[in-house]
């Protein structure tokens, strides 16, 4: 039987390419059902250590904080300025002496502000907060060094930026919080190679009768991958390692810079239009999400641009989102104001 061997090497080789992609080592990744899986894992964890409050931002995405309220974590949320921004000065000010940990979102998906991870790093380091990037808006167009940036966990998904299709969720464990606390479950796969395939491994067996006996515990590897507890979907891991050598090929860096001066050319048409982007056109803090008010409905205005012009947007922070990625170019952005000329999309 071959399968077995084919799908653990295809699983060695996604987990070092994709530390490669963040620069973190194998034993710190693991691939996961989804960044909402990802985040229930990191509260337990911070639970172990014995933190109780979670520092992050008013508009984020309920993968970061809906897991973390459900297991029972406090969470303070700084609210955003009137710009749609967040600033570092309030993050550190709404500190309260139970604060254990800043979770927020390398971008956020309601507006494209872009937070400055390394002074959130920074702020972490001299209070002794855990920090956790939920990376899913952020994986693929925004590079993400985790050894640069000192993060505790970064959780994240494989469709969105990534290109690799729904199915797959990413998950990043620092070392030291692999060696001292136990994760919170695992599975047939969880233990060490050669010890798989044996239901009693590690086991305290007591051989009480002739018929019966009884057995309590075990042990896992000290890996996050101990977390992918039994067989999982060989497709989603084909089409992350092909979506990562695509990556690897253009550059994140490359990408994030294509992206940045297209939103450029496209917030300046949208602005001669009347329209109003709900955070400043600064390539400091731009992504490749722009989100604009229109006058009633926003899901009215997608429905209208893909109807009438094949055109995918969204709705999401109370208006349009428009999201460039690197297979963009300023024709799409042409084509895309002309529909909303002519479609009578107004500005909110």
């Amino acid at each position: 039987d071959t399968r077995y061997p084919a799908w653990a090497k295809l699983k060695t080789d996604v987990h070092a390419r994709f530390a490669r992609f963040i620069n973190a080592t194998p034993e710190e990744v693991a691939f996961t059902q989804s960044t909402s899986f990802g985040f229930h894992v990191i509260a337990q964890l911070l639970k172990a250590r014995g933190i109780e409050e979670v520092l992050t931002l008013e508009h984020e995405f309920p993968s970061t904080t809906l897991p973390l309220l459900y297991d029972g974590l406090t969470l303070r949320a700084v609210k955003a300025r009137s710009d749609g921004t967040y600033a570092l000065e309030d993050l550190a000010a709404a500190m309260t002496p139970r604060t254990g940990a800043i979770a927020v979102s390398a971008v956020q998906y309601a507006s494209g502000f872009r937070i400055d991870l390394n002074a959130v790093s920074a702020l972490c380091r001299s209070r002794g907060l855990a920090f956790i990037i939920n990376a899913a808006q952020g994986l693929g167009h925004v590079p993400l060094d985790v050894r640069a940036l000192q993060a505790d966990f970064v959780a994240g998904t494989s469709h969105k930026w990534l290109m690799a299709g729904f199915g797959t969720g990413s998950l990043f464990i620092a070392k030291p919080w692999l060696d001292e606390y136990p994760l919170p479950f695992g599975g047939w796969l969880s233990v060490q190679p050669e010890e798989q395939f044996q239901p009693w491994v590690h086991a305290q067996r007591s051989d009480d009768s002739a018929l019966a006996f009884t057995a309590k515990g075990t042990k896992f590897r000290r890996e996050a991958s101990a977390l992918e507890a039994g067989a999982g979907a060989w497709v989603g891991l084909y089409a992350l390692n092909a979506a990562l050598a695509l990556h690897e090929a253009v550059g994140v860096e490359t990408t994030l810079q294509h992206n940045i001066a297209l939103q450029l050319k496209l917030r300046a048409r949208l602005r001669a239009l009347g329209f109003t982007p709900n955070i400043p056109d600064d390539p400091a803090t731009l992504s490749g999400i722009c989100v604009v008010p229109v006058h009633g409905a926003p899901l009215d205005a997608v429905r209208a641009l893909l109807r009438e012009a094949n055109i995918a947007t969204t709705a999401r922070g109370s208006g349009l989102r428009i999201s460039t990625h690197v297979f963009n170019d300023e024709g799409d952005v042409e084509r895309l104001v002309a529909a909303i000329s002519r479609l009578g999309i107004k500005p909110g």
